[in-house]
């Protein structure tokens, strides 16, 4: 009985410590990677199979990045292997939904531009989407609505 307890003992030591580390990796894989932005993208049904990111970099001057009828100097670029019939997949699951890593480096005006979809479903109100970086590195973004949320607790009193 006594070797029972000791062992119980150890075994729950073990775990608890183990579970120290996976609480403690878990926290450091919330951070955002250097390097990387962020879309955090969450649906109420919780259902994401098929759902996936067009994104793109508009040639816009770094003046006129803010303003969303601003003259286009070129022609829009998608990311490297991303295209309509080609959407990034989600990288990743956390407790707001999954979320898409996206590399900052592509965006040199400072403009994300996105798209979430399914096939020709658009979610956002079907409209272009985008983002400031110098506004935050991360979005949250809940299905159906149309804003664009700078954290993750405004998103989530948004939802509906």
């Amino acid at each position: 009985m006594k070797l029972l307890k000791k062992l119980f003992t150890v075994s729950s030591l073990v775990a608890a410590f183990a579970l120290g580390f996976a609480g403690a990796a878990a926290a450091e894989d919330a951070k955002l990677p250097d390097g990387k932005l962020a879309i955090h993208y969450s649906r109420a049904d919780g259902q994401y199979d098929g759902w996936g990111l067009h994104v793109w970099e508009s040639f816009q001057n770094k003046e006129e990045v803010d303003n969303p009828d601003a003259k286009k100097h070129g022609t829009d670029r998608t990311l490297p292997g991303v295209g309509w019939l080609t959407a990034m997949r989600p990288g990743g699951k956390d407790d707001f939904g999954v979320y898409w890593l996206i590399p900052a480096n592509e965006f040199d005006n400072g403009r994300v531009n996105y798209i979430i979809h399914r096939g020709d479903a658009k979610d956002q109100g079907g409209k272009d989407m985008f983002w400031l970086i110098k506004n935050g590195k991360e979005i949250w973004v809940n299905a159906g609505d149309s804003n664009v949320y700078m954290s993750k607790d405004d998103a989530m009193k948004a939802r509906k």
